[in-house]
């Protein structure tokens, strides 16, 4: 077909060719504007000339181009039902000629995807057809999985009864992506055939029937490795869906009574390259109860989802993984390290034997940094008194690993009883190192305990000549809750020559909230660095001190440091005053635009309706930030008359996040709406 269309689809149509991927995309993205009307709507194609141009994308699908073909296909797809008839109207034609001979089968496939039940009968009639290629039918059976419905459930299921074990296979594969409940017994016959096998196990792990769950375990010892691995997933989905009907447990107690050649086949599937297989593998061998499994598990370890499950594993079996773990720790390579320590430390607290905790203290000084950080967080899962001498010695470390472990023995000393943490003071002595990686570690685990009784060592630590320990005990000073000396202490921080320690100070203060935090924090704002401003500001709105609203109106005004004013308006948009919803208004004219979303998210406290104009007014900012908090805004305020105005953005908004929390406003607004209603 050659019918004429207007030159600018003629030459998109020409474009889908094109030698460069970008010209691809652009011509695909321009034929399906002008289809649908969004490209140009005072320029609209006529009827005729959508039908000529859909016909013209079906000609380039079905051509030998490969570039064009995936072109054309792209367009057809995004075209959705506008496409369908088209593509169903030459799906019943028999006289096609395609790339590889019968020229239905891209149509086939394309229907699958855009294609619904009324389509059904075309698809039917494929599959009925007497001696057509065996890819069609294929296709045809995959449409009508894709499809679906009751109807398409039905076609397929009668296929089950063909003498052909091909059509059996495509009709059970096409049963299966419609996600079809089909009964075991009329499944189970299907497990004869070596053909039929594996989709008939497949089939099975979505039918809901407790009957299912033998038939399945006795596949996984089946003579091929195909069939064993779709028994694994089936299994595991069965699990799930049992479980969902409230029947849990049942596949656990198939799994439980299950013979050591199906365990040893398991086991085999927890090396198996697709880690959804080693996942299911997992997941089963748990429910078998097959705690030895746990040793090859170290071997696969390195995919994440692998050392979820593997993790979940060793919790499900408890203090029953402790033989098995310590046999893997005599054994474990460098590589294999790290994971032992992880697992040990899934086991449950107080559970672990002492000497898989030896293993965990050793692990310490372990070459590697990842495994010894392994090995804190372990022990900051499992750890006793026993470990903290270990623990306090990687303390000294710099980096990740003493950071773990100061986090480790504030774990282990939270732990235990108020007395117990003693043991820190038994440990450390009289006189805390005022230097260096062990001195800023002591600090993350007093800040960590958040007792106060330490409180003297930090402040003390305030005085430190190593800068980084002097920032570690600001920020510990800040989460020691009740009166001791360290409110004093931070306001005397605030001279210290070295910005972060200032900066930290501030921080604290506004977590401690004292009673000379404030007058403390508004000197601050006048500080020459403007990180320091900006942490003053952002603990002084913490504070939500009244005295400080002055203050906050002048920074915003008058400071330099963006930075500084969008912590400063976050204070203002709390006042809910007249005055400040003026400023904030202004501010939304800002040719900065953090400054214009902090703006945005400070409108929201302010009821006036001239609040809502300005958000609505932001809603076409030529940034899709500032759009997106515009739109936000709007949909925490719930004001109904920002219904209308939004409806109108979400036409000629494009961008994809923008539109998602324009919806988002709307469905709020309407929510809210229909409450008041009904009161």
């Amino acid at each position: 077909m050659n019918a004429a269309v207007p030159q600018d689809i003629e030459r998109a149509l020409a474009a889908l060719g094109a030698p460069l991927w970008r010209d691809r995309k652009q011509a695909a993205a321009a034929l399906v504007g002008a289809i649908d009307g969004t490209l140009n709507p005072k320029a609209q194609l006529t009827e005729h000339e959508v039908a000529t141009t859909i016909e013209r994308l079906l000609d380039v699908m079905c051509a030998r181009e490969p570039d064009a073909r995936a072109g054309a296909r792209e367009v057809l797809v995004r075209l959705g039902s506008k496409s369908a008839a088209a593509v169903a109207r030459r799906a019943l034609r028999r006289d096609q000629h395609g790339v590889h001979g019968d020229g239905r089968l891209p149509l086939l496939e394309l229907l699958g995807e855009i294609g619904d039940e009324t389509h059904i009968e075309i698809l039917a009639d494929v599959l009925s057809e007497p001696g057509i290629d065996p890819n069609l039918r294929a296709a045809a059976a995959a449409a009508l999985g894709r499809v679906g419905g009751e109807r398409a459930v039905t076609e397929l299921v009668a296929l089950l009864d063909a003498t052909s074990d091909m059509l059996r296979v495509y009709a059970l594969d096409g049963l299966y992506q419609a996600s079809a409940v089909v009964p075991v017994a009329r499944v189970r016959k299907l497990l004869e055939s070596v053909h039929c096998r594996k989709p008939a196990v497949a089939l099975l792990g979505l039918s809901r029937d407790p009957m299912a769950a033998p038939i399945l375990v006795g596949a996984l010892a089946d003579r091929l490795a195909s069939v064993r691995t779709e028994a694994a997933l089936a299994l595991a989905r069965l699990d799930d869906e049992l479980a969902a009907d409230g029947r849990a447990g049942i596949v656990a107690v198939e799994l439980a009574e299950t013979s050591e050649e199906i365990r040893k086949r398991l086991r085999e599937m927890l090396e198996h390259r697709d880690g959804e297989v080693r996942s299911a593998a997992m997941r089963l061998c748990g429910l078998a109860g097959d705690v030895d499994s746990i040793a090859t598990i170290l071997d696969v370890m390195d995919d994440p989802v692998a050392q979820e499950r593997a993790l979940a594993l060793v919790r499900a079996f408890g203090p029953a993984a402790n033989n098995v773990l310590t046999r893997a720790a005599e054994r474990a390579v460098p590589a294999q390290r790290e994971h032992l320590f992880r697992l040990v430390g899934a086991i449950p607290e107080g559970r672990v034997d002492p000497q898989l905790i030896e293993v965990l203290t050793g692990g310490l000084i372990d070459g590697s940094e990842d495994a010894a950080v392994a090995a804190a967080e372990s022990l900051a899962k499992v750890g006793d008194r026993t470990s903290m001498a270990a623990l306090y010695r990687a303390m000294a470390e710099s980096g990740r690993l003493g950071e773990a472990a100061a986090d480790a023995i504030a774990a282990v000393l939270a732990r235990g009883s108020i007395a117990s943490r003693d043991d820190l003071t038994l440990i450390v002595g009289t006189i805390w190192p005022h230097e260096g990686p062990l001195a800023r570690n002591l600090c993350r685990v007093v800040g960590a305990l958040g007792s106060s009784r330490y409180a003297s060592h930090i402040v003390a630590l305030l005085g430190s000549a190593d800068p980084s320990v002097r920032v570690a005990a600001a920020l510990a000073l800040g989460r020691l809750p009740g009166e001791h000396e360290g409110g004093d202490a931070l306001a005397f921080a605030l001279a210290d020559e070295e910005p972060l320690v200032r900066a930290a100070a501030c921080r604290s203060l506004g977590q401690l909230a004292s009673a000379q935090a404030a007058p403390a924090l508004l000197a601050a704002t006048h500080d020459r660095a403007p990180h320091v401003r900006a942490a003053a500001v952002h603990a002084l709105v913490q504070l939500d001190n009244p005295i400080a609203l002055a203050r906050l109106r002048a920074i915003v005004a008058e400071d330099s440091a963006p930075a500084v004013v969008v912590q400063a308006i976050a204070g203002v948009g709390q006042s809910g005053l007249d005055q400040d919803l003026t400023m904030l208004m202004s501010l939304s004219l800002s040719a900065d635009h953090e400054v214009v979303k902090a703006a945005a998210s400070a409108l929201v406290s302010f009821p006036s309706h001239r609040a809502t104009a300005a958000l609505l007014g932001l809603c076409v900012h030529e940034r899709w930030d500032v759009r997106w908090a515009a739109a936000t805004a709007l949909g925490r305020r719930a004001d109904a008359t920002a219904a209308a105005p939004l409806r109108r953005v979400l036409e000629h908004e494009r961008d994809p996040l923008v539109r998602e929390v324009v919806v988002d406003a709307l469905a709020r607004i309407d929510g809210r709406g229909a409450r008041e209603r009904r009161a």
